[in-house]
């Protein structure tokens, strides 16, 4: 890919990961009402806000991986200084090595790499604190209790699910269904920590050195 191609990748991809990130935690704050008058929809999503915070997790985190392996990609195949690393997005022709330059890069870096972070630990604890159970059962188990890095397991071959925290011992027929018990922990907490992975390598790759002509080792294809 050209240099241009990974730089329009990577802004959409980002914007994208940014938005459902932003009104994830939006939602988890009891923010839903006023989500659900921007798109017309009046019921609220925030009954279940740890069913929230764990799709937010899953879903943003395989966003954030991908975003972060394009950053990760033009990092290391163009630009001779850090501030020339990171793809110019919305800014065409910017001279990155001006002061103004630099802060504006600076400020897309907290947007697209640490506002994500953020918003990903923040739906990881609250996900985390959701209590357990086995549908139709009276297996419950406390957020208090349980990680989702080691769910418990279906002792009578039920669908386990994710509820609110604090319902006590109700009957189990509200909340969502989590996924089998090594998916859970590969996609809830294996694509946060591989997004994690992939921008501390890139954002490394910003100031390490090059040697001579690198910068530009994948010529463009014109």
């Amino acid at each position: 890919m050209t240099k241009a191609h990974l730089t329009q990748l990577w802004q959409w991809l980002s914007v994208v990961c940014v938005f459902f990130l932003v009104a994830s935690v939006v939602s988890l704050q009891g923010g839903s009402e006023f989500l659900g008058s921007l798109f017309g929809d009046k019921v609220g999503v925030d009954d279940n806000m740890p069913a929230t915070g764990y799709f937010g997790a899953i879903v943003g985190g395989g966003l954030f991986v991908l975003s972060s392996s394009v950053f990760l990609l033009h990092a290391r195949r163009h630009g001779d200084h850090w501030h020339a690393r990171i793809p110019v997005v919305w800014l065409d022709g910017l001279d990155t090595a001006t002061r103004e330059g630099k802060i504006f890069q600076i400020c897309v870096l907290v947007i697209f790499v640490l506002v994500p972070v953020a918003g990903v630990m923040c739906c990881m604890a609250e996900a985390e604190s959701g209590d357990i159970c086995e549908q139709d059962t009276r297996y419950f188990y406390e957020g208090s209790e349980t990680m989702l890095l080691w769910a418990p397991v279906a002792k009578e071959g039920n669908q386990m699910r994710l509820r609110q925290a604090g319902t006590g011992a109700e009957p189990c027929l509200s909340g969502v269904e989590l996924f089998p018990r090594s998916l859970t922990p590969l996609t809830f907490y294996g694509l946060p920590l591989a997004a994690g992975v992939i921008a501390t390598m890139a954002l490394i790759s910003l100031f390490s050195r090059r040697k001579t002509g690198q910068s530009e080792g994948f010529p463009e294809v014109t």
